[in-house]
């Protein structure tokens, strides 16, 4: 990137992330004399009406949560070629960062990075704002210690439409809270969830619901209930266990009834302790070497090629960085996350237990023990992700031709009256294949052989496939006594490119991410909605086209011949 390059009168000083939606600068305002940040929407995606709404909808929440804890925004510009939002810069690391380089953070640093989160998050829920999307890369601290909540791409605000697409579930999967997933309303408690996700991972270097795929993360969401973080390291207070725990429980009225109640309980941990909220606690952590840098920047990345080990830093020593691939490894291996039992209840905190005098002595993991990595060495699933024959002998991936509607059922009762308390049972098939949750139980895979018995009413199914971008959550009706089979069939969620045939040859492009050179076989999957494709030769007239399909539409296919530059 040209540090000479505009946009209106900003300079830019250097491309820091790109996105097949957006590419995300530094830049420095001239007409105000300080740096910010910039995220520009691609052209083609502004013309996006979800896209561009997302969009739209980041500006107007960032614009309606003004917190010294919360990124500031600085302006909104639409237009067809430049639309983009100009946030306020944070020179420092986002939490990400900052624990792939300290591994773990000393629980007291940990507290005050937490108090600061919970107050700007109690005021953007004071004000509407449910961020949806709390996780350790959307926590930004300044190089003076300051903590800030950024990215509200996701948020939704009250009375605002709802933007999401009917059963697709988004988020950051080992964030995202159980209602997320299971498709039920969202409210302020999701986030706290999520936070409670994040710091878990802060304090012990792991996430407690790591897993190797989509799937598995979102059924340890839904069922496991990690162990407390004082098992994994040591020193950390039992009334900080129970805070953590308590942000994560499965049923929202378990959990805080707001930040504002957690944020009580957080100050009181720091008072008993004598624990200070002051940014120098934490502005020491936030010096790195180049060479720590340039290896956080290598680790995220590149998640196929594992990082060195390093020895663990203390809170107080220099550090190093683990190798996120091994340690994923070595933990999944010892069994730390298998447990699914259900843990003893567990009280609120209070400030009587809070004065309970308790010493712990200051220690680590035993030498050698290591824990898994984060999720973000879980890439999420890729739109043209095939599936393995070799893991699954089921049906091909590739769709039919013509695909029959995608969910039929038929009801097997007698003329007599049924009790209204009897179970109906279902039947569950798919195409191609599903692991399948009913109400967060995880039932199997398709074909499941054995009916389902169900309480009569309205039951939620997740279907997950990993060779399909999102997981597919649906609600289905169980009459009392009936029996019902279910034909799904993932393909009708989704926009199928089954083939793609050019001569001479060309790169596709689809809404601004290459998919590699045709002709191609291989089909390619995407969200249902518009999409732009682009076939690219350098020597031939670029090839244009735009779909946009619905639920049950035919796989697209294209075959084309270019057209040669006009000399």
């Amino acid at each position: 990137m040209e540090e000479t390059e505009q946009l209106e009168q900003y300079k830019i000083i250097d491309e820091l992330a790109h996105s097949n939606i957006c590419t995300v600068y530094q830049a420095f305002d001239q007409s105000l004399n300080r740096k910010v940040l910039i995220k520009k929407l691609h052209p083609q995606m502004a013309r996006e009406d979800d896209i561009r709404s997302r969009f739209e909808r980041e500006a107007k929440a960032c614009a309606r949560v003004k917190h010294p804890n919360i990124v500031d925004i600085y302006g909104y510009h639409f237009d067809p070629e430049n639309t983009m939002l100009v946030l306020e810069f944070v020179e420092g690391l986002s939490l990400g960062e900052l624990i792939s380089a300290r591994k773990h953070l000393a629980w007291e640093v940990a507290l005050v990075i937490l108090h600061g989160v919970l107050k700007g998050l109690a005021f953007a829920h004071s004000e509407g704002v449910v961020h949806r999307d709390i996780k350790p890369d959307n926590i930004l601290i300044s190089q003076k210690g300051v903590v800030k909540i950024s990215d509200f791409g996701l948020a939704t605000i009250e009375d605002a439409p709802r933007l999401t697409r009917q059963g697709m579930v988004v988020g950051t999967p080992a964030y995202m809270p159980p209602e997320q997933i299971n498709g039920t309303e969202i409210d302020q408690r999701s986030d706290l969830f999520s936070l409670g996700a994040t710091f878990y991972e802060v304090l012990t270097g792991t996430s407690p619901f790591y897993a190797e795929n989509f799937s598995e993360i979102m059924k340890k969401v839904l069922n496991v209930y990690p162990q407390k973080p004082s098992v994994v390291i040591k020193d950390i207070p039992t009334e900080l266990d129970q805070i953590i725990l308590r942000l994560l429980e499965k049923h929202p009225t378990k959990r805080y009834a707001s930040a504002d109640h957690a944020l009580q309980d957080v100050e009181s941990l720091a008072k008993q302790r004598e624990v200070p909220f002051e940014h120098r606690e934490i502005s020491q952590f936030m010096t790195l070497s180049d060479e720590e840098r340039a290896e956080i920047k290598r680790s995220l990345s590149t998640t196929s090629t594992p990082a060195p080990k390093q020895q663990r830093f203390s809170s107080r020593k220099s550090a190093a960085v683990i190798g996120v691939i091994a340690i994923a490894l070595s933990l999944l291996l010892s069994g730390l996350y298998t447990r699914d039992e259900t843990p003893p209840a567990r009280s609120s905190l209070t400030l009587a237990d809070i004065k309970k005098a308790f010493d712990l002595q200051a220690s680590h993991y035993a030498r050698g023990r290591e824990e898994m990595a984060d999720e973000r060495s879980v890439p999420m699933m890729n739109s043209d992700l095939p599936v393995s024959p070799d893991t699954h002998s089921h049906e091909s991936v590739l769709p039919p031709q013509h695909e029959p509607d995608d969910l039929q059922s038929s009801a097997e009762t007698g003329s007599e009256t049924v009790d209204q308390t009897v179970p109906g049972t279902v039947i569950i098939y798919c195409k191609p294949w599903a692991r399948v949750t009913v109400d967060n139980e995880d039932i199997g895979e398709t074909p499941i052989s054995e009916p389902v018995e169900l309480l009569p009413g309205e039951h939620q199914i997740v279907l997950v496939n990993d060779g399909f971008p999102s997981p597919v959550s649906l609600t289905i009706t169980v009459e009392p006594g009936q029996r019902q089979r279910l034909d799904f069939n993932l393909w009708s969620y989704f926009t199928v490119i089954k083939k793609i045939s050019v001569k001479p040859w060309a790169e596709i492009i689809i809404d601004g991410k290459s998919y590699g050179d045709a002709p191609r076989q291989k089909e390619i999957i995407l969200p249902l909605g518009r999409h732009e494709i682009e076939l690219r030769n350098p020597n031939f007239k670029t090839y244009f086209k735009t779909i946009n399909t619905n639920r049950g539409d035919p796989p697209v296919e294209i075959s084309i011949a270019l057209e040669p530059l006009e000399k």
